[in-house]
């Protein structure tokens, strides 16, 4: 007879002290935090049967490279008997913490504070989640939320800028797991929704911008820990009043509250609580290189990138073209594509589908559509942080986006990735049935 369900949980503060440079705009140096709006946290998840077997984690930060992941995970499987493998790590993309990624005139990341505030405190989190397991069960709601908006606002000349565009694509689905004990005591919800962590803008106050308001209400109504997992929020931005899509800490109060009141309707209309069918499926995932550019290509671009202000975008720009002449000075093997591991949650009709970018709607909503499963929720930014990963209509249309995706990489993907890591996902969720 198979043991029960098990599920723990834990948070535990990563809040950075004051002088922490924030993360998430260009001039990262200036902009320094002054005060805590409210705290950030680690929050954990062990599931399993009889014992936990794998572990979630969603952290208040704004991403998470990938070879941070890799030593967190490490580091809690020292003290926990779970593989590094079955440990999804995501962040719910504040851009009001402090930085522990690396990208050219955005970042640098803040050691010091992984060494002595985040590895610490999320390898308790875990080690906590991981002994308070308890018999679970779980149940499902769902509902629409207007709370974010298609953010690649469509200019005269047909090119997409950072704003607010009516008529995008973007996911109004919220879905919220809600965990309770044997007695219907409840343990732990998961908020899941895609939207840019932005409506604070570029505020000194250290914050999990608009995510907050919604996790603490949910909480304190439910009195169950409540942690926030980002879905497609690579194209999609909160729906400011001031019809942009980074604003200050009020509109981001103004965004939470619109999100508190549509999570706490979807919390309402659980009407049942099932015992869990739970498991892991661990595979590999890989995507196509396009060719790589001649020697004399990437000294046009470089030549071009530096005849005009190298400021924002320009900066990761300019590096990237110098990190792909460091490839042909040194001889280096070109490799004709990107592998990467990847895990898949199941909870009953609920499958959890990591991915380390900030992932455009369209391709979320179409793998849930193929999906066998009622509840396919894409993860951004878990496990990695590989900036954008645009669906293939909208490349034609260039932006911000398009630019990180097509050139801030040393090797860039193919402009069909969207087809076929939406293919080698199914490929994996299939397994499962």
């Amino acid at each position: 007879m198979q043991a029960p369900f098990v599920l723990g949980k834990a948070k535990k503060a990563i809040t950075p002290p004051l002088g922490t440079p924030l993360y998430g705009y260009p001039k990262y140096e200036q902009r320094k935090a002054t005060s805590v709006h409210d705290d950030l946290h680690a929050n954990a998840a062990a599931f399993g049967y009889g014992k936990p077997s794998a572990l979630l984690l969603s952290m208040d930060i704004c991403a998470i490279r990938t070879d941070l992941r890799d030593r967190l995970a490490t580091e809690i499987a020292k003290v926990i008997p779970i593989l590094s493998e079955n440990i999804i790590i995501a962040s719910i993309h504040t851009h009001s913490g402090p930085c522990v990624t690396f990208t050219p005139g955005w970042g640098v990341s803040n050691d010091s504070y992984i060494d002595e505030i985040l590895l610490p405190m999320t390898v308790a989190a875990a080690k906590e989640a991981f002994d308070s397991a308890v018999e679970a069960l779980l149940g499902i709601g769902t509902t629409q939320s207007l709370a974010g908006i298609n953010r690649r606002q469509l200019m005269p000349d047909g090119r997409a800028s950072l704003g607010q565009n009516p008529y995008g694509c973007f996911d109004p689905e919220m879905t919220v797991l809600a965990f309770v004990d044997k007695e219907k005591k409840p343990l732990l919800n998961i908020v899941h929704y895609g939207c840019h962590g932005t409506a604070s803008g570029a505020g000194p106050e250290i914050s999990r911008d608009w995510p907050g308001y919604m996790i603490d209400r949910l909480e304190a109504q439910t009195g169950a820990l409540t942690f926030f997992i980002n879905g497609a929020e690579g194209d999609v931005g909160p729906r400011l009043s001031n019809g942009r899509t980074v604003g200050t800490i009020e509109m981001a109060a103004e965004v939470g509250g619109m999100a508190a009141m549509d999570a706490m309707r979807a919390y309402r209309s659980i009407k049942e609580y099932r015992t869990v069918e739970f498991s892991v499926v661990n595979g590999e995932i890989s995507v196509p290189y396009k060719p790589f550019p001649k020697k004399e290509e990437i000294e046009a671009e470089l030549a071009e990138i530096e005849s005009g202000e190298i400021v924002g975008t320009a900066i990761i720009l300019q590096n990237t073209c110098k990190e792909r002449l460091k490839v042909w000075e040194r001889g280096e093997e070109i490799p004709e594509k990107w592998t990467f591991p990847q895990v898949l949650f199941r909870f009953n009709s609920v499958v959890f589908v990591p991915f380390p970018f900030e992932v455009f709607s369209e391709i979320t909503v179409r793998l849930r559509q193929y999906s066998p499963f009622g509840h396919t929720l894409s993860m951004c930014n878990a496990n990695g942080a590989l900036a954008y990963l645009p669906s293939k209509e909208q490349i034609a249309r260039g932006g911000y986006e398009v630019d990180q995706f097509t050139r801030r990489h040393v090797f860039t993907m193919v402009d069909d990735t969207d087809d076929r890591i939406i293919a080698e996902n199914m490929r994996l969720i299939e397994s499962i049935c």
